[in-house]
């Protein structure tokens, strides 16, 4: 039994594996799942000020959601990862929140607390996208704008996939353009994603491979002829543990953020800046 799949090894590591994402329909695993996220405002006070009013979500200073549920692919690509039950923390407005969540029993007191209600639906909504055999990621949501979709590729540490076969060491590189933007505009992310194969492995008679990937981006496009400067960008680390026969994702983390940065002359003289972060981490992991 070991000699065979010592010998399955040496084989795999001679001929290369060809990693893909599974894209036919799945039985559902059981998951462990963690989201973490941080806002951060920084720059003159009259702009943080407006800036903070635009949407209650730019309130939460940090969230940190720890869950466990399901992660089944439907069919066609389209994954479906659902909570079960979750912990929600976070900081929102400077006041300490907590929400225990349980599918299918919302608390009593949700309808009327707005802020605990944000954070309930945020596990009751789960994940829900599209995902190519190559690595083209489409979120479910409709209002999603290029920063998330930028978060969302690292938290989920999705990998765009080699166009060959591959052996443990070997790296590739790949360069998109993003398919999100903000409502109205045209600004979209052009993003550089540098992957290498980590280790390729046997686990239960299955090859096994571990893919490292560091993702970097800038939004090109739409420029307000109101800056003096302006831009976005981002970056983040990533890992993704891959079953390669099926595609089934057995792991996946990542880290890192999308930063905004803008700078003009306000009309009576005064220089004025701002700076917006948000950092984002994910991990998926099956039970």
């Amino acid at each position: 039994m070991i000699r065979s799949a010592l010998l399955a090894l040496v084989l795999v590591q001679a001929e290369g594996v060809t990693p893909k994402y599974g894209a036919e329909k799945s039985a559902k695993d059981k998951v462990y799942a963690e989201m973490k996220l941080g806002i951060k405002i920084e720059g003159s006070e009259q702009m943080v000020n407006f800036v903070r009013t635009m949407h209650p979500f730019l309130s939460i200073d940090k969230l940190v959601l720890r869950a466990e549920g399901t992660h089944q692919v439907l069919g066609g690509g389209k994954h479906k990862v659902e909570y079960e039950e979750a912990r929600i923390e976070g900081i929102y407005d400077d006041d300490p929140i907590e929400v225990d969540f349980q599918r299918g029993l919302p608390p009593a007191d949700l309808a009327s607390d707005k802020t605990r209600q944000m954070f309930w639906y945020l596990a009751a909504a789960g994940r829900n996208f599209t995902l190519t055999p190559a690595g083209e990621y489409r979120s479910d949501d409709p209002n999603q704008d290029q920063n998330g979709e930028a978060m969302d590729l690292v938290a989920l540490a999705i990998v765009r996939m080699p166009d060959r076969a591959v052996k443990e060491g070997d790296s590739w590189e790949k360069e998109w353009q993003g398919a999100r933007a903000e409502k109205n505009k045209n600004g979209k992310f052009r993003y550089k994603q540098k992957i290498k194969v980590e280790k390729v492995e046997t686990r239960d008679g299955k090859t096994v491979a571990t893919l490292v990937g560091e993702l970097t981006g800038k939004v090109e496009g739409d420029r307000d002829p109101s800056a003096e400067e302006a831009w976005t960008k981002c970056e983040g680390k990533t890992k993704t543990v891959l079953e390669i026969e099926t595609g089934r994702i057995l792991e996946a983390e990542g880290a890192g953020k999308v930063t905004g940065y803008f700078r003009n002359t306000a009309e009576n003289g005064q220089k004025q800046d701002l700076t917006l972060t948000f950092s984002s981490e994910g991990k998926l992991r099956v039970k």
